[in-house]
């Protein structure tokens, strides 16, 4: 009974290794789960009671929270309800998102009774309700009355693919960088917005067209987690960290040259600049009111959940990031102005509307010359944020999304963020992750979505557990891809799926339905193919990731001694991974070879890089991202999963912006690379 009832809460019982093998969760990690999603089960006695009340509500729920119909289809919605009302009219209105109502009688005859089902003595059908008319795209609302009862159900008419603008023909390339690791010579210290500006305009040069880089959304920058773009403070406001100002007064100066000189990003000394700089900058604007203050304004009214944010974050230094300890009401959501300190809620609201400006000038200027910025969304944020302080009801408390144990980790992964609430999320209407997403869209932007595999199901840790004791829980797939296409049509943005890892077989045919792109790690995909047809059209293709080891510490073995030295590899392990990495290497010299890119059986690092860009250039994929540390051969990686290393995600680029427009080796290499985007495929 205990699975039966898992199986209700769509809590899957049992999950595949990535070795084929069958691991089943244990009663304990089952039980756990089952109280954070709200069953009644403290003691393995409950478990009949409720599983006998959740059919039982399952049954009592007229409509489904939210419905989807695809584009071109008519509208058809489940029904639940007792069986005394076959035949009694029943009236209807459908609400179009423009606000037109269409009200109408729908009679229950019997062809609509798909099942039955006895419950307490109550009999219940399933029926099927049909709206003949097509839908136009957008979010409408269905209202069913029963019985002198109002039940709602969330309708998103959507477009089956999400945007795509570029014809099959067309083959973009760009470069990649982490925005921290990006300079130039008015840099403070680390990259900011202008600087990625000057790297698309660079690239425009050269042909590219594509730059890619890791979320750009608010952070903490606490000790416990560290600067980790993958758990944000929230999805829906922008890194002030990433705002480009004007060089600060002359007693900062100093702060500045150290910042500049440092081999790696100091966190804690630019925000202290920064910080410094942005207050004096918001103090002076908002006493002086120059021309610009009524855009400030109208910004602020055209965004009401900026003041909460900004005061959320204004508290947050007032009591401590944490504001679950927060006093009463503040850790319920109820601020007022006197909670905070005035000229910190300022800096947050001023450094909002200044990363915005020049977000949205950063997409704008690509847009015009037809570029992309390739940002990234992650899945999750962190638990002490805005969002799950504002959206209690969309996220799960007690357990932490992470990954199941892999051959590199062991005791599997605790990725230490609350999962979405798959009917949390539901019952809001999507709201949130609906706010989520176009937070990231613009024209002119093309967006990875960090582990595609979460709208169908996502691992989950219980709280005071290992990794091994996990359980995957199903989300609605079919809702959130709906959204994503919808929101990718409407605000003209190409969607990139991050598939890599554990990947059930359902999830890449569903995307490719919809349109969302695939990504393909070049250098572990083609090994034992000969020929470019197992790289699909639709994706975007790299030699690394962030979380992978750049190229050059790949080719050679550099990564499997600084794996050894962090204990995410035993010493009995090492030679079979020598072993299984130079048969890796022969492979892909062999494909060189047979694709006349290499003339010997044994390439160096630099002929080795060379030959499988131009062979993933020639290749059908529409985008070739090339990772900016690679064309030198960088081995030092910007981010090793599983560890708390200081080095994590504060590696500078060994080049600046001005530096790489000067390196010939570097012009060169990609001037082939668009020579070979430009013409036909050379690849056999």
């Amino acid at each position: 009974m205990l699975r039966q009832l898992a199986g209700l809460y769509g809590i899957r019982t049992a999950y595949q290794d990535l070795n084929g093998h069958n691991i089943a969760a244990s009663d304990e990690s089952l039980m756990t789960v089952l109280r954070c999603l709200g069953a009644a089960v403290q003691r393995p006695q409950d478990i009949a009671a409720a599983l006998a009340q959740k059919k039982l509500q399952n049954w009592q729920q007229v409509l489904e929270p939210v419905s989807v119909v695809w584009e071109n289809f008519t509208l058809s919605v489940d029904v639940h309800l007792p069986l005394k009302f076959l035949d009694a009219p029943v009236p209807i209105i459908l609400t179009l998102e423009n606000g037109v109502r269409k009200n109408f009688i729908w009679r229950i005859e019997s062809p609509c009774i798909s099942s039955t089902q006895a419950i307490n003595g109550e009999q219940y059908a399933a029926a099927r309700l049909n709206y003949p008319e097509q839908l136009p795209l957008g979010y409408h609302k269905l209202e069913l009355e029963l019985a002198s009862q109002i039940h709602t159900s969330m309708i998103i008419s959507a477009p089956l693919k999400a945007y795509n603008p570029l014809p099959p023909h067309e083959k973009l390339w760009g470069l990649f960088s982490p925005l921290y690791a990006l300079h130039t010579q008015n840099s403070f210290g680390a990259g900011n917005f202008a600087d990625l500006g000057q790297l698309l305009q660079w690239l425009n040069t050269l042909g590219g067209r594509v730059v890619g880089t890791l979320p750009l959304l608010a952070g903490f920058f606490d000790k416990q987690y560290g600067p980790g773009p993958y758990l944000p403070a929230s999805k829906l406001f922008w890194n002030e960290f990433y705002v480009n100002l004007e060089e600060p007064n002359s007693s900062l100066l100093d702060s500045l040259e150290a910042l500049r000189n440092s081999a790696r990003v100091d966190y804690d000394q630019e925000l202290k600049v920064k910080r410094q700089a942005l207050t004096s900058q918001a103090e002076g604007f908002l006493a002086s009111q120059p021309a610009e203050f009524a855009e400030f304004q109208i910004y602020c009214q055209e965004n009401p959940d900026l003041i909460t944010y900004a005061a959320f974050r204004a508290v947050g230094e007032k009591y401590g990031l944490d504001w679950h300890k927060w006093p009463e009401p503040l850790n319920k959501g109820d601020i007022k102005p006197a909670d905070h300190d005035a000229g910190v809620f300022n800096y947050f609201l001023y450094s909002q509307w200044l990363a915005s400006g020049q977000i949205e000038k950063l997409y704008s200027n690509a847009a015009i010359k037809k570029q992309y910025l390739y940002t990234d969304l992650p899945v999750g944020v962190h638990p002490f944020s805005y969002d799950v302080w504002k959206e209690k009801d969309a996220f799960v408390a007690g357990v932490s999304a992470g990954a199941p144990p892999d051959p590199l980790f062991s005791n599997g992964q605790n990725w230490n963020f609350p999962p979405l609430h798959p009917e949390g999320i539901r019952a809001q209407g999507y709201r949130y992750f609906i706010q989520s997403l176009r937070r990231q869209m613009r024209p002119g932007g093309m967006l990875r979505i960090d582990h595609i595999m979460q709208y169908h199901r996502l691992f989950w840790i219980p709280d005071c557990m290992q990794g091994q004791d996990g359980v995957y829980v199903n989300y609605h797939a079919e809702e959130m891809y709906a959204i994503l296409a919808l929101e990718s049509c409407r605000n003209q943005t190409i969607i990139v799926g991050e598939d890599l890892g554990m990947v059930p077989p359902e999830v890449r045919p569903l995307m490719d339905k919809h349109g969302i792109w695939r990504t393909f790690v070049g250098q572990y995909e083609l090994v034992n193919e000969n020929n470019s047809a197992n790289i699909p059209p639709h994706c975007v293709a790299t030699l690394n990731t962030h979380d992978m080891f750049p190229f050059a510490a790949f080719w050679e073995e550099k990564d499997i001694d600084q794996r050894l030295k962090l204990n995410l590899l035993k010493a009995t392990e090492v030679q079979n991974e020598i072993e299984l990495r130079r048969h890796s290497k022969r492979q892909l010299i062999s494909l060189m070879e047979y694709n006349h890119l290499a003339d010997e059986m044994a390439l160096d690092t630099q002929d080795a890089l060379q030959a499988i860009l131009k062979y993933l250039a020639a290749s059908p994929t529409q985008v070739l991202l090339i990772n900016l540390e690679d064309l030198w051969l960088e081995t030092h990686p910007q981010n090793v999963p599983g560890t708390f290393r200081k080095q994590n995600w504060s590696g500078k680029a060994r080049l600046s912006i001005e530096q790489l427009k000067l390196s010939p080796h570097v012009v060169q290499l990609l001037q082939e690379i668009n020579k070979t985007r430009m013409g036909e495929s050379q690849t056999q």
